[in-house]
This record gives C-alpha cells, structure tokens and sequence, in this order.
C-alpha cells in the first residue's frame, strides 16, 4: 500500500510541475537590512584631496547650532582642526568641505586666515611657514543647509511631526556638514562634538555626555567628549525628542560601562524589548576580539530615519532594532572603528568581518546550527557576487558596498579561513589581529590581516587572499571516485578537476574535506588541491560506497562528481541519468548526482508533496558531458529551512523535464 502511495504522488507531481509555469527566483532579504546602501550613489573621491598631504590631523572640535524652527532649516557654527605639520614650510591646507557650506572665516590663534572656496573643498593660507613636526589649530566659521550625497550624510526630517535631525557621513558624506580631512587614512586622535538646539531634543553623538547646558533662551549645548581616535566618517549626530533606555554591561566584577539607547517615542515597546539583547553581544564579541574598545566611555544607539545601521563610533545608529542588525553594526566597534579599512578598497575588512560576527554571536549565544543558517545564506548570496572582494571601482556607492560581494563573500572568506588554518589557531589569530597595536585604534590593509594569519598559523597564505580577496569567481570542482581491492584492503583513487570561470584566478588552490562513507566506513580526509587536474590515491581499510565533497559546506564552490570504476574514471556516459541522493534520508544537505552524454542547459528543481517548488537548485546553467554532482542544502528559496518530510527533485534537460526522484529530509 506504502509503494503504491508513493507511485501515485510521484505520478502526480510529474503532470503538475509539467504543467507548471516558471517563475522568478525569489532572492533571500538582506538580513541586515542594508540593501538601501546599494542604490545611492555618489561621487566618491579614491585619495587625498590635493594640499591634504602636509599635515596629520591630531584633534577636531565641532561647535554647531541647529535651526530646526521657525523655517528655513540651518546649520551654523565652527570647526576647530588642530594638525601636526609632517612637511617642511607648511604655508597652506585644505579642508573638504561641499560649496553648499558657506565659510565665512577661518582663524589661527587670533590671526585671520585668507581662504578660497572650491566646489568641495576650501584652500586655507596658515599667512606664514609651518616647521615639520610643529601643532597648529585652525578654527573655520561656516554655515548653511548641507547637502546629501552617498547614504544621506546630513538629514532634516520629521518624525510624528516632531524634527529629527541625523547624520550618515559614510563614506564620503563628512564634508557634507563640516570641514575635515575626510579619509580613513587620518584619524584624529580624539573629537568634541557640541551641539545646540532646541532645549526639547536629546542629542546622540561620540564619547561622553560631559554636559548639557541650558542657555536660558530656549535651546541647549550638549558637549560630548570622545578621547579615542576616529576616522571623519564615524562623526555623527542624531537629534530628535527621544526616550532613553538604558543598561549597563558589567565587563568586571567591579566595572560596568553605560549602554545608552535614544529611541523615538513610537518605537520605545520595541526598543525595550530587543535592545537589551546588546549586553550579551558586548559580553560574546569581547571574549572573542577583545573587551569592547571604548569601555571607558560607552556604548549606545541613536535611532535614524535610514533602513539599516550606520557603526558611529560608540554610538551607532539603528533605523530598527533587529537582533542581527544589532550585532553587526556592533561588531563594528572592533573591525572597523578601533581598526578601520586603510583605504576603501579594503572595505570588506569592515564589512565582511561584521557580517561574519553575526555568524559567531549565533554560534555561541545559541547553537552551531545557527551559525550554519547565517552561513548557508551568506553562502549563498556568495555565489550572486561579481568581481574581486578588493573593490577595483569605488566611483558608487552600489560598488563599494556591493551586499553580495562585499558582505556576504566577505563573510565567506572569513569562513573558509577558519576551515583552512583550524578552529583554535582561527580564533588566536582573529583575537591577535584586533589586539595588534600596529592596527589598534589605527587601520589596516588585506595584506596586515593575512601577515597577522600566517604568523599565528605558521602557514603561507598567500594563495589564500590572492584568489579569494584579489581573485573572482569560485572553484567548479568535478571530481570522480573508485575503489577496489588490494589485497590487504581497498585502493581509493580520486580525481578532481576545475572547470574555468575567470582567468583571475586560472584555478583554486584549496584543502578539499572528502567524506568517504560505507559498511562500517564513516571518515572524511582533507586532500590539497593545487592543480587544476589532480589525482588522489590512498588506501582504506574497508571499501567506500559513497564519497562526499566539502560535506559540511567549507567552501564557496559548485562540486560535480560521481562514483566510478577505478577504469572507468574520465568516461563519457551515453544517456542522460538523475541518479538517488546520497545520503538518504539526510540533514543539513545532500548531494544529487546526474550523467550528461552530451553538453546540455541544465535545470534542477526541488518541490514537496504538493508540487510546490521549495527551491531552484540548478537554476538554467550549461554542464558538459559528463558526471556531476550538487549539493542541496535544505531551505527555500528565502533561505529558511525546510520542514522534516518527502522532497522530490527534477532534472529539466534544454527545456525538457526528464526525471524525477524522491529524497527524505530529517531535521
């Protein structure tokens, strides 16, 4: 009765997916809900602004007033720069600063200073010589409604018809709102940020609340003292009538540090609920790199009108208040505030590092599986990404923080390095990488992160960072396997092969896991493939009926294989055959394999019972001829797994459904 249940369900299933129309693949939602970075663009400048090479900033004030009511909105005030002349007869600087910004003087000490205004910048003459080595400070009046380019840089809005005020400077949106020396290269050693405004709001910022004062004409001065240096884009202010709610991380028996939260009215249910959820983030993350940098002063949340979150040094800025939102942007704190991307090419050592914290946070505050659902995704979205990690064109915003590339296989690159140099010496390397005072509370380039790996490790990474940060693409690996008797045992041959994707590189160099599988056989070996064509050969004591590459999803890869007689290895089939998944039934993932006779335009779908497709494995992609097999992972098409139960899967060949089979997934 079983057998003949089954026969009807596959029977029916077959005339409903023939019947059924193709649709668009639906792409997983950003789980950090950045997406809106990547339609903004922006002018973006790839270096120094010309007259910024001469001096070192040391120290910036910011003291600002907000116009908010009556109309129109305005910003006034000044900057104070102090610098340390790196050049000999130092006789001017400039400071970016967008033309939308008025400058109306600009001091040294008591001495007026003459200026010119560019488009974006503003060109100073200190009015005598600068010696090397010598402090100078200029103070630069200004005023006017800033402009917004990249993500926002400087916003007023409303909110329930109340004025909020917030910023988003990154990457290059500081000179939106104020006079810098706007690079991640130079960090000023410490800020004052002081802001003025109407005595109803609360003002977010860096460091510090060391006072508010009331000016008795209806505003207030909120002075906020930040002693940790900091890169331009990592300023911000947000302005609103906020509610606080705050707790306090206890990081020693006796210490505890202030995590002050600014959350608007509307949303202080939802704050109070998922915020607290920081505490055991700061507690996970400094046991991992460290304790949190800046305990000496604070951290917190301002909420933004923008869809995601903005790391803002001490004070990150949330537009919501998911748990994975949340902890990315305060793994920031270490990879990418305390050690910041030298340049913007490097952005991934910001990016992509936080999005794999969201992967350890899950790890250790749940389970392993949840490490592996953040990671299946990230893969996954891996697999979309174009070009090299090391963004070659940071013109766009949409490239420089390209989600697929940037992020997600920048998380992955961070995964495979954990499989490649091994648990413990993976864990000892990230730690001393954060605590490194050649990059703490400095910056750092690829070539710093992989110089700190391979002295942990022992081991030359080179091919590492050279194919996955600097190269494209992914390994399509296909590999075949046979065995057979030698007397004493059985003799396993295994020959992988990589078919091109990109020139950059010709192929990967990788440490491949295989799981060889059988009657009382359950082992799994590690095989160095560093040729694009490579056999194995190695004996077992019993023989392997099955044989898995990477099983537990190590590396961003397609693998193509089949079983094979020892003398068979590199024949072409001679029809087209869907062959059973292995293992069946299964959890996490499986392997499916198929033989091609013959180069042919592939489609491989997955439905339940019902003939409701739960995911596109194979979507519409050219194999040729040959034997090959793919992993399933069992989630849908928006990355949440799959319920325990019967799955079927289908093989379309050049338009054509071909074949079905069963499989049985238990979780």
């Amino acid at each position: 009765m079983k057998r003949m249940l089954s026969f009807i369900l596959c029977a029916a299933l077959v005339q409903s997916l023939n019947a059924q129309e193709s649709e668009e693949h639906a792409e997983g939602k950003f789980r950090l809900q950045e997406l809106s970075r990547h339609s903004a663009r922006a002018h973006l400048t790839k270096s120094l602004t010309p007259g910024q090479e001469g001096f070192d900033v040391t120290y910036y004030k910011l003291d600002l007033r907000l116009s908010t009511s009556p109309s129109p909105n305005s910003l006034s005030g000044s900057v104070t720069m102090a610098a340390r002349s790196v050049v000999d007869n130092l006789s001017s600087i400039t400071l970016d600063l967008m033309s939308s910004m008025t400058v109306d003087s600009v001091i040294l000490g008591t001495t007026k200073l003459g200026f010119s205004q560019q488009t974006s910048s503003v060109t100073i003459s200190l009015g005598r010589t600068i010696a090397r080595g010598e402090v100078f400070s200029v103070r630069v009046f200004y005023r006017g409604l800033p402009g917004s380019s990249g993500f926002g840089s400087f916003a007023f809005s409303t909110t329930s018809g109340a004025p909020w005020v917030w910023t988003l400077s990154e990457p290059y949106g500081a000179k939106d709102w104020w006079p810098c020396k706007d690079h991640p290269t130079d960090k000023a050693d410490s800020v004052d940020v002081w802001i003025t405004c109407s005595a109803s709001f609360k003002v977010g910022s860096q460091g510090k609340l060391i006072a508010v004062i009331d000016n008795g004409d209806g505003t207030r001065t909120h002075r906020w003292q930040h002693r940790f240096p900091i890169s331009t884009y990592l300023v911000s202010i947000a302005v609103a009538n906020y509610s606080e709610v705050s707790q306090w991380y206890r990081y020693s028996a006796v210490d505890s540090m202030i995590v002050l939260n600014y959350a608007l009215p509307a949303q202080l249910a939802t704050a109070t609920s998922t915020l607290p959820l920081t505490i055991d983030m700061l507690r996970i993350f400094s046991d991992l790199y460290g304790l949190y940098p800046f305990v000496s002063e604070k951290y917190g949340h301002s909420q933004f009108g923008w869809l995601g979150g903005m790391e803002h040094q001490t004070m990150t800025s949330l537009g919501g208040f998911s748990e994975d939102l949340i902890a990315h942007e305060l793994a920031h704190q270490w990879f990418g505030d305390m050690i910041t991307c030298r340049t913007w090419p490097d952005i991934w050592l910001n990016e992509g590092f936080a999005s794999y914290s969201v992967a350890l946070y899950r790890e250790k505050k749940y389970a392993p599986s949840s490490y592996w659902t953040v990671m299946n995704y990230e893969m996954s979205r891996a697999r979309l990404a174009v070009g090299t990690i090391h963004v070659r064109d940071t013109s766009t915003t949409t490239r420089l923080f390209d989600g697929r590339l940037v992020y997600a296989k920048g998380a992955t690159v961070l995964h495979m390095l954990r499989r490649v140099v091994g648990d413990s010496t993976f864990f000892r390397a990230l730690k001393q990488y954060a605590l490194d005072p050649r990059f703490k509370y400095k910056t750092a380039s690829t070539g710093d992160l992989r110089s700190v790996f391979e002295a942990v490790s022992g081991k030359n990474l080179g091919y590492f960072f050279d194919e996955w940060i600097f190269g494209e693409s992914y390994p399509r690996y296909r590999f075949e396997w046979g065995s057979r008797s030698n007397g004493a045992g059985f003799t396993v041959r295994i020959t992988i092969s990589q078919t091109p994707t990109t020139s950059n590189p010709a192929f990967f160099v990788m440490p491949i896991d295989f799981k060889l599988t059988g009657s009382g056989l359950d082992t799994t070996i590690t095989l160095f493939n560093d040729t694009q064509n490579q056999a194995f050969a190695f004996n077992l004591s019993k023989q392997p009926t099955g044989v898995q590459l990477d099983p537990a999803n190590w590396i961003l890869k397609d693998a193509q294989g089949f079983m094979v007689n020892v003398e068979d290895q590199g024949r072409i089939p001679t029809e087209f055959s869907l062959g059973q998944n292995y293992p069946n039934p299964f959890n996490g993932s499986t392997v499916i394999p198929f033989e091609l006779p013959q180069s042919s335009l592939i489609r491989l779908e997955a439905f339940d019972v019902l003939g409701k497709r739960v995911q596109t494995i194979v979507d519409d992609r050219v194999y040729g001829a040959g034997r090959h097999t793919i992993h399933f992972s069992a989630s849908d098409a928006v990355g949440s797994s799959l319920t325990s139960g019967i799955y079927l899967y289908r093989m379309i060949v050049d338009g054509r459904p071909l074949l079905v089979r069963k499989m049985a997934y238990l979780r």
